[in-house]
């Protein structure tokens, strides 16, 4: 079965429930078995479980215990070991970090944050956990700005050093108390099988482009009181960026490393870095949306 995701086509044998796709694979996602390398513990969790990281001259791996192990290879095969026989949460973990490290291969930058496209350009929006990045998005989705990405963004630069946002999936994971107050219904909801109070909302693919989206801005999302805002300066962006990377910092090495920082130099020389106060409330996020809809010409 071929699908679509962060403009890539993707090869699989279980159904990753995204869009169809055709043409020329990129990356294949199968089952197999293989040999984990010694593993080390990351600060990464997902439904209360610690994922685990190892690599060998060629490849790199993941291990969720009980759930699922993982292995990925030249940023265009993605192998697996299923532990669970819930495909639901095993297409969880596949579509999140284990995507994303084959995104890592394939020389992207990542961050953890969440991707809306308001008018032809795309805003990201980064911030610690608990920070409400799928909130303030949930909130541009209700209004039917295009999701392109929930908890991973993937980002492209060109020849000239322009930044792209590359579309993941049409889909993000909602507090229930949002769900409430943005005015979804949660009748058309799932749920999330992230093991919280969480709904899944699947936007409808007429919303979903199908081009990489020019990045207007990053805005790092800051506590209602916070005194920490403004526009990010050029010495922080490494720093700052480097906090939001998504993946093991175990990777961010050598010539990785050197590529993720020339990387942050070009965001900042690009494009606005801002670190902005989320709203204390719903009625606030709802009225911050469209004032940042009505500033960008819509």
């Amino acid at each position: 079965m071929l699908f679509r995701a962060y403009d890539l086509t993707i090869d699989s044998d279980i159904d990753l429930q995204l869009p169809a796709a055709k043409g020329e694979v990129d990356i294949v996602l199968k089952e197999a078995q293989f040999t984990l390398p010694k593993l080390h513990q990351t600060l990464i969790y997902r439904k209360g479980v610690r994922a685990q990281f190892g690599e060998n001259d060629t490849c790199i791996f993941l291990h969720w215990p009980e759930l699922a192990n993982f292995k990925m290879t030249g940023g265009r095969v993605l192998e697996y070991e299923k532990l669970t026989d819930d495909e639901d949460v095993f297409r969880l973990f596949a579509l999140s970090e284990a995507l994303g490290m084959v995104l890592f291969q394939r020389n992207l930058f990542l961050l953890h944050g969440s991707a809306v496209q308001v008018g032809a350009k795309a805003t990201v929006f980064i911030g610690r956990p608990g920070a409400g990045k799928s909130t303030t998005l949930s909130a541009f989705a209700q209004l039917e700005h295009a999701i392109l990405s929930d908890d991973l963004t993937a980002i492209w630069f060109d020849a000239a050093g322009q930044p792209f946002v590359l579309p993941g999936f049409p889909q993000v994971k909602i507090w229930e108390s949002a769900v409430d107050n943005l005015g979804f219904d949660k009748n058309l909801l799932q749920p999330a099988f992230e093991g919280h109070n969480k709904f899944l909302y699947q936007q409808p693919l007429s919303v979903f482009p199908t081009t990489l989206v020019p990045l207007h801005q990053i805005i790092i999302l800051q506590r209602p009181y916070s005194q920490k805002v403004g526009k990010l300066k050029l010495i922080e962006s490494p720093i700052e960026l480097f906090r939001h990377f998504p993946l093991p910092p175990q990777l961010l090495k050598g010539a990785a490393l050197q590529r993720h920082f020339e990387d942050c130099i070009r965001l900042v020389k690009a494009v606005n870095i801002l670190k902005m106060r989320r709203p204390r409330n719903f009625y606030l996020l709802k009225k911050w949306v469209k004032q940042q809809v009505a500033s960008a010409g819509e």
